[in-house]
């Protein structure tokens, strides 16, 4: 695994746990209130498009470069501040000792805790031993977080090796769909006529045929908005919600970025920009509903804006 790799794993958790560390883990304790809830089936998606969610556990980024921790120090915390110290150090020991970092996933106090922790060490550790890090996903009982951890192995090959990480979608279970889309997506921004070419081999139901398409708008719109309008107006259009769902994707990423001047970038779409005009209310719904409904009414098509104010009011 490239230090590189290890750094960005490591980032958000060592970062995490030292302000818990110093702050009496505050947060976490008030998150600890909440009730656990079992998942054992994925999201229902259904309607205009399918906007698959990452599951629970999946990396994040921040600061903190160049921390470590160790058992002895993780044992003089307790609660959600030890369990977070222990993630951490399961993190640092999993491209070399995935043995010792199991040991360390195990300390924590939570079971959904735990299985996450393990799904977070195979993917770490299939950077440096693929066959390795896939053995460790079986051994967790759990569905939800054993086919999540095949998705994390995905991801992490996601750009290094295609078909290796589409394979590994194809053993994601309840993830396939959701995985198919991201890694499709990451392969997007590096390449994006694999990527097209991807899609357009039509695989499987409509639901995933047109989520596919979707993923190429939304991750190359992050990254390069020209070029993501460049390839939405590529995309196959004898099947109509291929050429929506991309334009859809697009709008959600150009909100995300540039909130204010998405909507009026969504002309550009052409005869799809109401499609763009809900990914950017699709987006907008999160931190606002009401400006989503305001967005909404900005949609000419009629059917098109009942779908996205029966979204945005949802």
């Amino acid at each position: 695994m490239s230090s590189n790799r290890l750094v960005e794993w490591l980032r958000f958790p060592l970062t995490y746990a030292a302000c818990l560390l110093a702050s009496g883990a505050a947060v976490w304790t008030a998150r600890a209130g909440l009730p656990e809830v079992e998942v054992d089936t994925p999201q229902e998606v259904s309607g205009f498009v399918a906007v698959p969610p990452k599951p629970d556990g999946a990396a994040s980024e921040g600061e903190g470069e160049g921390v470590r921790y160790t058992e002895e120090v993780c044992r003089r915390y307790s609660g959600d501040a030890g369990d977070a110290c222990f993630h951490a150090l399961a993190l640092q020991r999993a491209a070399r000792d995935p043995e010792g970092a199991l040991q360390a996933c195990q300390v924590l106090g939570r079971e959904a805790l735990r299985w996450e922790c393990h799904a977070d060490v195979a993917e770490l550790h299939s950077e440096v031993d693929r066959e390795g890090g896939e053995a460790l996903c079986p051994d967790i009982p759990r569905r939800k977080w054993r086919d999540q951890c095949f998705f994390g192995i995905a991801m992490a090959w996601s750009v290094e090796d295609y078909e290796y990480a589409r394979a590994m979608c194809g053993r994601s279970g309840m993830w396939e769909d959701f995985c198919r889309h991201d890694v499709n997506g990451e392969i997007a921004q590096v390449d994006p006529d694999e990527a097209l070419a991807f899609c357009e081999r039509e695989q499987g139901d409509l639901l995933r045929r047109k989520t596919c398409f979707h993923g190429l708008g939304k991750y190359i719109g992050r990254v390069d908005v020209a070029g993501a309008f460049a390839v939405c107006d590529r995309v196959p259009d004898h099947e109509r919600l291929y050429p929506e769902n991309c334009f859809h994707g697009l709008g959600w990423a150009m909100a995300e970025t540039e909130a204010s001047g998405a909507l009026s970038s969504c002309p550009r779409a052409g005869p799809y920009a109401d499609s763009c005009r809900l990914g950017v209310s699709a987006h907008a719904k999160v931190f606002d509903p009401a400006e989503a409904v305001r967005i909404c009414e900005t949609v000419d098509r009629g059917d098109l804006r009942q779908r996205c104010l029966d979204f945005a009011r949802r």
